[in-house]
């Protein structure tokens, strides 16, 4: 039997969740709800536990305004984003709160409230340059909204540039040429240092599909993707 240790542990009035790690390297998650002592699933790979859902709702609703700067959400886009979130479980009622973005989104001075944790944060502000750049067309709007989100969020410049690091690079060259590093308050000088130290990205070709796909994922891996390099 494979000795597995325990990575991370999570524990409300509902369910605790573990996260253990093998030999390999292999993670596997433990869902126990509490209330009736049963073992939910004990195999889970990538999972979003249920009181995640309603976080992860709102940020979709910030990046479908994102998606919609540019005036326009063609059919293609909208068939991406449905198989890139059909194996997260939304309730009708929520599924519907989505289309409902989807035909007018609401404003997101309303929305941003609700984004609070710092690995949120970077998540939507990644997904959203992600996706202004998807049709290789720039709008003014799009750089608005950048920026509004930018400002709102109060990340420092550390966060910023651990944002700039996993961006692909025909990202950062938009944000360079578009003078988004001065609300991104990433100095030249420090991109060129960052650039030394760029670790490999493996979301290379920039399409809706790939974009929304690489949202979920990140949204499960939020916290080991944004964490902050430490020296000692």
């Amino acid at each position: 039997m494979t000795d597995k240790k325990i990575m991370e542990y999570f524990l409300n009035d509902d369910y605790s969740f573990t996260v253990e790690q093998d030999e390999n390297g292999k993670k596997i998650g433990k869902l126990v709800d509490l209330k009736s002592e049963k073992v939910l699933a004990d195999d889970l790979q990538q999972k979003i536990l249920p009181e995640n859902i309603p976080n992860l709702l709102n940020a979709i609703k910030v990046i479908i305004s994102a998606a919609w700067q540019d005036g326009k959400i063609l059919p293609a886009e909208r068939e991406a984003f449905e198989k890139a979130f059909e194996g997260v479980t939304l309730t009708k009622k929520q599924r519907k709160e989505i289309e409902k973005e989807f035909e007018k989104p609401t404003p997101i001075n309303k929305l941003i409230k609700h984004i609070t944790s710092r690995e949120q944060k970077l998540l939507v502000l990644e997904t959203s340059l992600l996706l202004v750049m998807a049709d290789n067309e720039f709008h003014p709007k799009e750089k608005e909204f950048i920026e509004f989100l930018s400002k709102e969020f109060k990340l420092d410049k550390a966060d910023f540039a651990l944002l700039y690091r996993v961006l692909p690079e025909k990202v950062k060259k938009y944000i360079i040429q578009e003078k988004l590093h001065e609300g991104l308050q990433i100095k030249l000088e420090e991109i060129e240092t960052l650039s030394k130290f760029i670790e490999e990205n493996k979301l290379e070709e920039i399409k809706h599909e790939d974009v929304y796909v690489h949202f979920v994922n990140n949204w499960k891996n939020r916290r080991s993707r944004y964490s902050r390099i430490k020296s000692y």
